[in-house]
């Protein structure tokens, strides 16, 4: 009797395992890309700006890329995140990546945080602090 319940139990799992649904997700995306590229005082310099929009079963991901240059002339790129439930911020630079959630709307922006790191937008402008350093980066133009 104990072999017969386990064979049926076994075969009463194999059939809702083959009866599984098919998952089939609709997806959509669209990129942008724009890229400007100056000449100042004979070194040419090109910065690239790209936003992606996804949609996957009609949820929206929205996700664009920012250049930033600090003023020591180190570059840095900030990729902003919003898939309707969450938004985050991801940094990288100087081959390190960090990825901040959003906190709070601001005045002038946007305010970032992730363990002892955070990030602020104020216009063209992006304060990143962490510990006691804050380093000022100006979007790229």
């Amino acid at each position: 009797m104990k072999k017969n319940t386990l064979i049926s139990g076994f075969a009463v799992a194999i059939a809702l395992v083959s009866c599984k649904k098919n998952d089939t997700k609709m997806t959509s995306e669209s990129y942008s890309t724009e890229t400007t590229v100056t000449d100042e005082n004979g070194k040419i310099d090109s910065v690239t700006t790209t936003s992606m929009e996804k949609t996957v079963d009609g949820k929206k991901v929205q996700e664009y890329s920012v250049p930033y240059k600090a003023a020591d002339g180190s570059r840095a790129k900030a990729t902003f995140i919003d898939n309707g439930k969450s938004k985050t911020i991801t940094l990288e630079a100087n081959n390190n990546k960090f990825v901040l959630d959003f906190k709070k709307k601001t005045s002038e922006g946007e305010f970032y945080e992730r363990n002892t790191i955070s990030a602020e937008t104020k216009g063209d402008s992006l304060l990143i602090s962490q510990d006691n350093q804050v380093m000022y980066l100006a979007r790229i133009k």
